[in-house]
């Protein structure tokens, strides 16, 4: 099949969305890889005829990024698009030869998550203001995002309808459109039920922008980037300093969960809709890091308590014992 660079593209970018069922955030990242990847070969005069693209246009287009882009985990996120779509071509027998091992993606050092500290969660949750209507609502947000864990997508994309009438449980939908059931806090529902009680709108949306521009507008649902601004001012008027975007609450989440539950790892995959179990390896590591540090703590309390305390009585009677006593028979 002669089959144009660009057409292959389209087709699969159809794929990802229809068949694989992919996030529409994945799906323009993935065709905006591969649109850089084709201007690419353009401008070194290729044909951009599938069956000319070959293992040294992937040779060059990696030099490209290395120059293109410094960071590790840019040129990673670029190539695994690349590397994804060669995957696809070859599987549904486009090119005659499965070019995507040619794509050396570079490993890149796993980040730990950065969860509220103990402390500063407190200050969150006990500290929010709640007299205007704006007010009302970031305060509902902030619980909701803590109590469910929920990306900031999943939470924007929530009607007031979704909100059950009855008990904590609702359903998001979340990558690939999958669905799973979270749960509220009380402290949570009551923050919700206070916003919604306040609401004087018409907007299906839950959460809702209060700015001049929206006002106007009958669907006046609140965007990623509304929800950064909410997250960055009270960030600086609590002094929250860690709680940097809307994705730390889901950090925190999953870490204080991991913590009340005993380390159920499978329990926490299931309520952030995490697919792999492998995501969750950071905040494990968390988590462990704290339990070391508490038996330190553990340690020097009751190495501080058997100083204190001096030798033991049966020890004043018996000076050359230096072991406990024997147990009477």
């Amino acid at each position: 099949m002669d089959l144009q660079l660009t057409a292959a593209c389209d087709e699969y970018i159809g794929w990802l969305q229809v068949e694989a069922n992919r996030s529409p955030n994945t799906v323009r990242a993935y065709r905006g890889e591969l649109h850089r990847f084709t201007r690419f070969l353009a401008e070194r005069g290729h044909s951009l005829r599938l069956a000319d693209l070959g293992r040294e246009d992937l040779r060059a287009y990696q030099r490209h990024l290395a120059r293109l882009l410094p960071s590790p985990a840019s040129r990673a996120r670029a190539l695994v698009a690349i590397r994804s779509w060669l995957r696809w071509l070859a599987r549904e027998e486009l090119i005659p030869e499965d070019l995507s091992n040619r794509v050396t993606v570079p490993r890149i050092e796993q980040r730990l998550p950065k969860p509220l500290p103990p402390e500063e969660l407190t200050l969150l949750l006990r500290s929010l203001p709640a007299e205007k209507a704006a007010e009302k609502r970031d305060r509902a947000l902030v619980h909701f995002l803590i109590s469910t864990g929920c990306r900031i997508s999943e939470a924007l994309r929530l009607d007031r309808s979704d909100v059950p009438r009855q008990g904590n449980r609702l359903v998001v939908r979340g990558k690939g459109a999958k669905e799973r059931s979270v749960y509220l806090t009380d402290e949570a529902r009551d923050a919700l039920e206070d916003y919604l009680q306040s609401r004087e709108d018409t907007s299906p949306a839950l959460f809702v922008n209060y700015d001049r521009a929206s006002l106007a507008g009958r669907d006046r649902r609140l965007t990623a980037a509304g929800a950064r601004h909410i997250v960055n001012r009270i960030r600086h008027r609590l002094g929250v300093w860690s709680f940097r975007s809307p994705h730390v609450a889901r950090h925190t989440t999953a870490t204080t969960l991991l913590e009340v539950t005993q380390g159920d790892v499978r329990l926490v995959q299931e309520i952030l809709g995490h697919a792999n179990l492998n995501t969750l390896q950071g905040y494990t590591k968390i988590v462990d890091a704290r339990k070391r540090a508490a038996y330190r703590r553990y340690g020097d309390y009751l190495a501080g308590r058997a100083a204190l305390s001096g030798p033991a009585p049966w020890a004043q009677d018996h000076p050359s014992a230096t072991v406990s006593p024997r147990r009477p028979r």
